[in-house]
């Protein structure tokens, strides 16, 4: 099956999703979770899944960076009520799983199932599992609807491949695919148009287009099917804070003004030069675009091969007052903030005696923090490295400590009794997505090096054994 690369993530997200509702952003609900495995059993009976959901909140749907927001604790069944939810969507996190929820409220509360897969998980964080719905749920009309499109797609797999030129074929060969695709975008135009039941202009209303975009734009479409125009009907009415919210409705306008400065290039207009300037007035005329608009392409334009341009827009235009300028504001000091050493001040981390205390990046020497868990051999190995280095060469004005990453207190004990001397600093953060986020995390072991201001310098130094200590000696000299 031949798909659109930009929007491979959208069809993704599809598949995870669950519905509570179709009312606007503003609204809430309560929502019902309940966690079971593929048996329909408790999934906290397992010792690695705990039993705790982390949920985080999306900033946006073009970066699709979410935020911590709360945590929800199961019961012994697997079930816990999630109350007073708004609408958006989120990321429920339990590692390594997660579990994507879109939330438009209704009134009365909503029930979804989150699956604890029994399959292996490829990564350390955010491997997708499936969340279920009752039938009846919007969620099932865009599952529905994603199927029968993927099926189409797979039926006309070898006639994409033609038209395209993508393998070999002669002129009538690929003149009879390209019909056998226009044939498909007319039948297919009644069969969407019976699928599309839900609202437009919503959160999943924006999934349902955005897929049926991404189909027609397979088979060669170069405008919407009219199926897809009477559905949507009216002109979009929702605040530029609402459009931007919804990935659905970010990733139909990719698939619109896919490729929009082809025209451009084809003019033999300086685009790039226009982009990198700042310069509003000369792609607004060229573009027919508002500043709202410009906006929009220049922070999509972050994902396409021309994103240095973009980023030097970015730098030029960061203060424009419109509301897409200041929402990706927003969204960019959100993604920051919680990178720097005084988010760590906002989480908790348990010390060697049991106690809770808040959390406390450094200050006043540079600090080497080693990330680690129970049974990993390289991070004993780093960890005897660093711990001969710091005894023996290390300067007087750099110190270090131990951060674990262990699933559960069995691990953590285990951790903890590889120091050699009880003076080791070494702290508990677990698997908290919270933490994750402020670490960075990518992989185990990790170095994280904090500045004598307070301020991380680096989330991924080289390890002690891959020239960490070589890096520490240049920035010490360097770094003001």
């Amino acid at each position: 099956m031949v798909r659109c690369p930009r929007v491979m993530r959208l069809t993704t997200l599809c598949c995870a999703l669950a519905w509570t509702g179709t009312q606007g952003l503003w609204a809430q609900t309560d929502v019902v979770v309940q966690w079971m495995d593929e048996e329909g059993s408790p999934a906290c009976q397992f010792p690695d899944a705990g039993h705790t959901l982390h949920v985080s909140a999306w900033i946006d749907g073009v970066t699709q960076t979410a935020i911590q927001a709360e945590d929800l604790v199961v019961d012994s069944t697997g079930t816990c009520l999630w109350p007073d939810a708004a609408s958006g969507v989120y990321t429920l996190e339990a590692l390594p799983w997660s579990w994507t929820m879109v939330i438009e409220p209704q009134a009365e509360v909503d029930t979804v199932t989150l699956i604890w897969p029994s399959r292996p998980f490829q990564r350390l964080r955010k491997n997708p599992s499936k969340v279920r719905y009752a039938e009846g749920h919007p969620g099932a009309a865009v599952d529905s609807l994603q199927l029968w499109l993927s099926q189409q797609l797979d039926s006309l797999d070898l006639d994409q491949l033609m038209a395209s030129g993508a393998v070999g074929a002669n002129s009538a060969q690929s003149a009879a695919a390209r019909e056998a695709l226009a044939r498909a975008l007319e039948r297919g135009n009644q069969e969407i148009a019976a699928r599309l039941t839900l609202a437009p202009h919503t959160l999943w209303g924006d999934l349902m287009a955005s897929l049926v975009r991404e189909w027609q734009m397979s088979l060669g479409a170069t405008e919407d099917l009219a199926a897809l125009r009477a559905w949507e009907g009216s002109v979009e009415a929702r605040s530029w804070k609402d459009r931007l919210a919804s990935p659905g409705w970010c990733s139909s306008w990719e698939l619109q003004h896919d490729q929009w400065w082809d025209v451009l290039e084809e003019a033999r207009r300086p685009w790039r030069s226009w982009v990198a300037m700042g310069d509003v007035d000369s792609l607004c005329q060229a573009t027919g675009w508002t500043l709202d608009e410009l906006h929009v392409a220049m922070w999509m334009g972050q994902g396409q091969a021309w994103s240095r341009w973009a980023d030097s827009w970015w730098d030029l235009r960061w203060k424009d007052q419109c509301d897409v300028a200041g929402i990706r504001r927003e969204s960019d000091q959100a993604r920051r903030y919680v990178l720097t050493g005084q988010a760590w001040g906002d989480v908790m981390w348990m010390m060697p005696n049991g106690d809770l205390e808040p959390a406390w990046a450094g200050e006043g020497d540079w600090r080497v923090w080693l990330i680690t868990r129970s049974g990993s051999a390289s991070g004993t190995r780093e960890w005897s490295i660093l711990r001969s280095w710091m005894a023996n060469q290390a300067p007087k004005d750099v110190s270090w400590g131990v951060l674990s990453v262990d699933a559960n207190e069995e691990g953590w004990s285990s951790t903890l009794a590889q120091r050699e001397q009880i003076r080791e600093r070494i702290r508990w953060v677990g698997r908290d997505p919270g933490w994750w986020d402020r670490l960075d995390v990518s992989r185990v072991p990790q170095v994280v090096v904090v500045r004598p201001d307070g301020e991380v310098h680096t989330h991924h130094a080289s390890l002690p054994s891959e020239g960490l200590f070589a890096e520490l000696k240049r920035w010490r000299l360097t770094v003001r």
